[in-house]
């Protein structure tokens, strides 16, 4: 093999050896609560929002908890924009780190209720029109 095949065939290897490190790094796992307040560094968690705790303070600092199934609780501060219709969040992920008092979140993602949902149940339970005329009487094929 010639030298300068020798030397694409290193770049290459080096480069695919760091672009793999650099995406290991970047992965950000999902993890419990209880796991999030001893993790070392950026974890992702995910729980309901309790739209009753939701500040949002002067300084733009957005507050809030978020239930685990479970029900444990965990505070979660973000300084940044409110993500739009956050109100009406069903469910909250949030990507950072627990600083011992709250999850300080550097990214929220919103998952806000379809505006489908349910309408199946709505649809089967609506009344069904009526073949019938109004006397009373079946209609009969035909006539």
């Amino acid at each position: 093999m010639k030298p300068a095949a020798w030397v694409g065939l290193a770049i290459i290897v080096g480069a695919l050896a760091f672009g793999s490190r650099a995406f290991v790094a970047n992965l950000t796992p999902y993890v419990t609560f209880e796991q999030a307040r001893n993790a070392r560094g950026n974890v992702q968690v995910m729980g309901k929002l309790d739209k009753k705790s939701i500040e949002f303070a002067d300084d733009k600092t957005l507050r809030f908890t978020l239930v685990a199934p479970d029900g444990e609780r965990l505070p979660v501060r973000y300084g940044s924009v409110r993500p739009a219709n956050f109100e009406q969040a069903i469910e909250v992920t949030a990507i950072g780190n627990y600083d011992g008092q709250f999850f300080q979140a550097a990214n929220l993602l919103v998952k806000c209720p379809s505006k489908y949902q349910g309408t199946e149940i709505k649809e089967y339970n609506a009344p069904k029109p009526s073949s019938a005329p109004s006397n009373g009487m079946p209609v009969m094929p035909g006539g």
